[in-house]
């Protein structure tokens, strides 16, 4: 059935999630990120408050929602020249409703982090406010919005306090060394996100920029593959401290194995779809190791 404007509401909300947030594959993502973030800090910070941190899951998934609807007010423009198809561009869902359902989340954010404690509060508040500078360019929209590289690294710091968030609902100590673990899954969603535009020339879109068509083929996969080496390290580093050293171990080869998954699955000639799944594993299965050693 075709989704319009006159579509009831809960009908046009749930088509626009399962078009441009999937609520069962996020719900996976964040399980996975805030579940390996919980079992790391407390396995280097000590016991916390429990499995009442778990309501932190929640606030992450509302962060990547209200993300999206940042993104939708953002690009609007362009997106509506390039991708007409969308609920959003055909006016099926508007930006004024997707206001209205991400101020709900921010709202929601607020309440649950207060709920468990200051620390979560305020790392919540320092998130949150990096997502308002990435609505806002930083100020420096029409030099940055070009260099579509720069552009992502200058992105990417909302993982790193999302991943510290994470830490303060726990309630656990705090330990420096949980930084391995927020460099791990900073680049290797970095990773995420090159992959994400990363195609054959075949599969580009007129009009849409992604990192093969300004950099090339080659350039960029050497690129996303030094990422997912970056983001290995850091998975490495993390092991180092949670095992007292560098161990043959489970974890380890599986973290491994990832990586080389995702170097396979990013040939020169690997059509779009490949790339991605390869890195979107890689992704998954790093949170798996990281959680599987702290656990």
């Amino acid at each position: 059935m075709s989704i319009t404007a006159d579509s009831p509401l809960a009908l046009r909300v749930v088509g626009y999630l399962a078009e441009r947030f999937p609520p069962v594959v996020y719900t996976l993502l964040v399980v996975l990120f805030f579940g390996s973030a919980k079992a790391v800090a407390e396995a280097l910070g000590g016991p916390g408050i429990g499995p009442v941190s778990w309501v932190g899951a929640v606030v992450v998934w509302l962060i990547f929602f209200h993300l999206r609807v940042f993104d939708e007010h953002k690009d609007f423009e362009r997106d509506r020249r390039t991708h007409p198809d969308r609920l959003l561009s055909r006016g099926a869902v508007t930006l004024p409703l997707l206001a209205k359902l991400g101020a709900i989340a921010i709202v929601l954010e607020v309440a649950l982090s207060a709920s468990l404690g200051v620390d979560a509060l305020l790392w919540w508040a320092l998130s949150f406010g990096f997502t308002v500078a990435m609505l806002k360019e930083f100020g420096i929209g029409s030099w940055l919005s070009p260099k579509i590289v720069i552009y992502a690294i200058t992105h990417n710091p909302v993982v790193a306090l999302t991943c510290i968030y994470a830490w303060a609902c726990t309630g656990s100590a705090w330990n420096p060394a949980f930084l391995c673990y927020a460099a791990c899954i900073s680049f290797a969603m970095l990773a995420f996100e090159f992959a994400r535009k990363i195609h054959l020339p075949e599969e580009e879109t007129e009009g849409v920029e992604s990192y093969t068509s300004v950099h090339g083929r080659g350039k960029s996969i050497w690129m996303l593959r030094g990422t997912m080496l970056l983001a290995m390290d850091g998975g490495l580093a993390t092991l180092h401290f949670l095992q007292g050293g560098l161990k043959w171990s489970f974890p380890g080869f599986l973290l491994l194995s990832a990586f080389l998954m995702g170097v396979l699955a990013t040939g020169v000639k690997s059509p779009s779809k490949r790339v991605e799944g390869g890195v979107s594993a890689f992704l998954l299965l790093t949170f798996a190791a990281l959680w599987g050693a702290a656990w």
